[in-house]
């Protein structure tokens, strides 16, 4: 093995974003697309992080001080970025699977991918698959993903949009791949830096 210097790292890989609700299918586009594209492609999920944290990191986070709300909010959300711009600064492709479902989190997003090749996509859902999928899967609260619907898409654009209400995963990941493999020009994430203004930073105590 040689040691590779940060002054001749190659060309930046490309960070696939999927956003959704819960149950949504962005894990099982993200493994099948791992396999139909021609291209790797890393897999980085909100999940993986939210796995590591410490036992009862967000319970009854209601009643916790919003500074301190705010900086694990932060933490959680620059921790994945910078994995995700470390390994497409190494020349390597990842694709992150995640829940856009607050305005904070698309910030961060914006701000920490800002010097990267982003490319944004929807995964779709209706309310009454997403409820049978948590039925089913019983690893999730139901009324989740419900939850989640009215925010995740919000204030949103993307590059591509797919819909696993009635498209198999398969498919989904068939139509991502064969959209990627000619070279689309993308401009959702420009487009949302230029729109999105900055937060007023708030001193954390």
């Amino acid at each position: 093995m040689v040691f590779v210097p940060r002054q001749v790292l190659p060309k930046t890989g490309i960070i696939l974003v999927l956003n959704g609700t819960s149950s949504a299918g962005k894990t099982s586009i993200a493994r099948e697309l791992q396999w139909v594209h021609t291209e790797p492609f890393h897999h980085l999920q909100l999940n993986a992080f939210r796995d590591m944290e410490p036992p009862g990191h967000w319970d009854n986070w209601k009643q916790q001080p919003a500074e301190t709300m705010a900086l694990k909010l932060a933490a959680l959300n620059r921790a994945m970025h910078a994995a995700l711009a470390q390994y497409a600064r190494h020349g390597q492709n990842v694709i992150f699977d995640t829940v856009l479902s607050t305005a904070d989190s698309m910030h961060y997003l914006l701000e920490d991918l800002s010097d990267l090749h982003v490319l944004l996509l929807a995964v779709h859902c209706n309310v009454e698959v997403l409820a049978a999928r948590e039925k089913t899967r019983g690893d999730r609260p139901l009324g989740l993903a419900a939850s989640q619907v009215g925010q995740v898409h919000t204030d949103k654009a993307y590059d591509l949009e797919v819909d696993t209400s009635a498209t198999s995963v398969n498919e989904c990941a068939m139509q991502i791949a064969a959209w990627l493999s000619q070279s689309p020009v993308v401009d959702a994430f420009a487009q949302l830096r230029a729109t999105h203004a900055s937060p007023v930073p708030k001193p954390c105590t």
